[in-house]
């Protein structure tokens, strides 16, 4: 339990660097824009195999002080871990995303779909509009 708890906090304080870290990068650069969640996803993913690999091919067959760690019981603790911490990065992202949505069509103050879409008139002698 104090391996899962220890991987699951990392992972989170991981999660809230990464969202910090692209916040300022969006902060200095408004026209960059990087999805932390998939950063975030991508780093946990990496360190999911490079601990596996560690675990199963380094420490798996390791004598001496290693076997009271038990590595391979262990390793499914972390991976429950890296799995929730991936979890509540997406939900977290799919909620700021519908925050984000109802914030702009409360500005806007239209409906969504068609009524709502934008026309531009491309050739004054033809009459033809294209929707945005």
């Amino acid at each position: 339990m104090y391996n899962f708890a220890c991987c699951l906090l990392s992972n989170l304080v991981l999660l809230a660097a990464v969202h910090l870290v692209c916040w300022f990068v969006h902060a200095m650069r408004p026209d960059l824009s990087i999805p932390a969640e998939r950063v975030f996803v991508g780093m946990i993913a990496i360190a999911f195999v490079f601990d596996a690999a560690l675990t199963f091919l380094v420490f798996a067959d390791a004598t001496g002080p290693w076997q009271r760690y038990h590595p391979v019981s262990a390793f499914f603790a972390r991976a429950v871990a890296y799995a929730l911490a991936v979890t509540v990065a997406l939900v977290h992202a799919r909620r700021a995303a519908a925050k984000r949505a109802a914030r702009e069509q409360g500005k806007s103050g239209k409906k969504s779909g068609k009524d709502s879409a934008l026309v531009i008139e491309t050739s004054p002698y033809s009459k033809s509009t294209l929707p945005m």
